[in-house]
């Protein structure tokens, strides 16, 4: 079996090409970072078995953060057969210098040039075959979103060779690199850098290439070598003059409008003022498609399984048996009645915007303003995926440098409303207070967000990063994409959420029927009832919430001993819908999240995060309590 690892620079196409080559196994996002962990597919080539590995995106294999070391370490720890380098054709300059580090491994490689339509685009016309013959590599023009090229880069990766030349430095750098890559071939033995690669790093003060060859007598020859080269500068100035060079050679820039499009989009977007009014006016669009295109499916599918409530108490004549039968029905008329109206056109949204390249412009605008929380506008790739699902959200934050940002960054994202808190503000506020509650709500969230993160930047130690990020061109997805990204992000409230839905319908219908549920509230009383003033019966329904917010929802109205979530309003205030909203919005994560703040940030992180979001609840769902019944 061959195996095959996809490299490139963040926002170079790499993941779509992995989901062209492999299939819809990694979510490729028009945002650089997106890609965190690598993900493995299969596909055949000439009925050959091939094993494809798309790599996080780096510029370099000097590692600067979490998914660049990533990257590196899969480079020299797996046995890798072809190195498939994935290159921006309409920013080749920058591109190649990436390609340029990877030659220097000397593996079987083949540069994908991607994006030939952008470069098109900006009058860039790039002779292929010239490039080929000056980088000594196989190079195949391809546009991965239109599938373009994919068959011949597929059968060029069986006949992939190692590079025929090498791009070299100029005399004087070549020949000390040449010099303390021999005087580390005797001294150093145990290395999985190539030597070459492991010299140029040294001299350019990559910390762990530098420290490895100072533990060898070879430290005097770097330490007079870092002098002549300028801690490395010559040897970074001239490679950029060898990228510079390379695209003149293979490249023609012909003249292009002045002023394109895109331009016109950015320069309302990005504006200081105008590109905060657009960014609300999208958001506030968002929110009210979603709840007008929810509400009709959820009164008709509400509306089914009434009639099934009905039908079942007629044939089945057991009252056990007829508890657990509803519980179960229930439980899937909730998810599909209550749940996916809303979770499918928003996900479907939110992948637009993420493909089309909106997001980046969102982290420009909102950098400033994270910076006051101690993170900066990268953070905004946690934030986003919070409103799919809190996991990926907090899995997201290892692509933040700094300890700090990641701790502030996973407190803010896990109180982000998720797809399944979603669920209840649709469900609940949205249903029977109208859209403008929940418009309301997602806007107190981002005020709480926005503090608590002003709060968390005073408490802990540390200091706040820049922002280098790109901003793409937009870039319009194909529907078919957009489509299996959104099944990619609800597949996990199919496939887990469902199943917990109705066995968690189910258990409290048989806690409710052997009158379990008295002792379980019972305990919550003080909280919720005297200090609260909700139900003290909807104690029960917040511990299976810790399982999966979605089970909030369904089990409100099965604690209040109503048959249907339309009922609510018979025995709840508006009032005290407000405050279950806003308390199941803040409170404890999910026990998935739990488990992935965990292994992001560790055990106390995840214990104060618990903790902090359970008080920061209590104490949001109280003032919500004070101010409604003043007005």
């Amino acid at each position: 079996m061959i195996t095959v690892a996809l490299i490139g620079q963040p926002n170079c196409g790499k993941s779509t090409l992995f989901n062209q080559i492999a299939g819809y196994k990694s979510l490729a996002a028009n945002f650089p970072g997106a890609t965190v962990t690598y993900t493995k597919g299969t596909t055949y080539i000439d009925n050959e078995l091939v094993e494809v590995i798309d790599l996080p995106g780096t510029y370099s294999l000097s590692w600067y953060d979490d998914a660049e070391k990533e990257t590196v370490k899969a480079l020299f720890s797996m046995d890798i057969d072809v190195i498939v380098n994935i290159v921006d054709a309409s920013m080749l300059i920058r591109s190649i210098e990436l390609t340029i580090e990877l030659m220097s491994l000397e593996k079987s490689m083949i540069v994908a040039l991607n994006m030939m339509d952008e470069a098109s685009k900006k009058g860039i016309e790039i002779d292929v075959k010239k490039l080929e013959d000056i980088l000594g590599i196989k190079v195949v023009p391809i546009v991965a979103k239109k599938g373009k090229g994919i068959k011949e880069l597929l059968a060029s990766i069986k006949h992939a060779k190692k590079p025929r030349k090498r791009c070299v430095y100029k005399k004087e750098a070549e020949e000390k690199i040449t010099d303390l890559s021999k005087c580390i071939a005797e001294n150093l033995k145990d290395t999985q850098w190539p030597l070459k690669l492991l010299s140029i790093k040294a001299i350019e003060g990559f910390e762990p290439c530098e420290k490895a060859v100072m533990e060898t007598p070879c430290a005097e020859m770097l330490t007079k070598i870092k002098k002549d080269l300028d801690d490395g500068m010559v040897i970074i100035n001239q490679r950029h003059a060898l990228c510079m060079n390379i695209f003149e050679q293979s490249s023609q820039v012909k003249k292009t409008r002045k002023k394109s499009v895109e331009s016109y989009f950015d320069d309302i977007l990005m504006h200081p003022i105008f590109g905060y009014i657009a960014m609300i006016a999208i958001f506030a669009g968002i929110f009210y498609t979603v709840f007008q295109g929810g509400v009709p499916i959820e009164n008709l599918v509400i509306g089914l399984f009434g009639d099934v409530d009905n039908y079942l108490s007629l044939v089945i004549h057991n009252q056990l048996a007829f508890l657990i039968a509803k519980g179960a029905v229930d439980g899937i008329g909730a998810a599909t009645g209550i749940a996916l109206p809303y979770l499918l056109p928003f996900l479907f949204i939110i992948s637009f915007l993420e493909d089309v390249g909106y997001l980046p412009r969102i982290a420009y605008l909102m950098d400033s303003t994270m910076h006051k929380m101690g993170v900066h506008g990268t953070s905004v790739i946690p934030f986003v995926a919070g409103y799919g699902c809190s996991v990926p959200a907090i899995m997201a934050t290892r692509i933040l440098k700094s300890k700090k940002e990641k701790y502030i960054t996973a407190f803010l994202a896990s109180i982000v409303p998720c797809s399944a808190r979603t669920t209840v503000i649709m469900g609940l506020a949205g249903y029977f207070l109208g859209y403008w509650y929940v418009i309301g709500l997602y806007a107190f969230n981002l005020l709480v967000v926005l503090i608590s993160g002003m709060i968390l930047k005073k408490l802990l130690p540390g200091i706040s990063p820049e922002m280098i990020i790109d901003i793409p061109p937009y870039r319009l997805p194909s529907l078919k994409t957009l489509l299996l990204k959104t099944w990619q992000k609800v597949k996990d409230f199919v496939y887990l959420a469902v199943p917990m839905l109705i066995v968690g319908s189910v258990i409290l219908t048989l806690i409710s029927y052997y009158h379990l549920d008295v002792y379980i509230n019972d305990m919550f009383k003080p909280i919720l009832q005297d200090f609260l003033g909700l139900p003290s019966a909807l104690g029960v329904v917040l511990i299976f919430g810790i399982l999966k917010k979605e089970l909030t929802l369904i089990m409100l109205y099965q604690a209040l001993g109503l048959s249907s979530i339309a009922m609510v309003s018979s025995v709840m205030t508006h009032t005290q819908m407000l405050i279950f909203t806003v308390f199941v919005i803040f409170y404890i994560p999910c026990v998935a999240t739990i488990a992935a703040i965990n292994r992001e940030i560790g055990i106390k992180g995840s214990a104060f995060i618990t903790v902090g979001t359970t008080v920061l609840a209590l104490v949001l769902a109280y003032m919500t309590k004070i101010i409604f019944l003043a007005l």
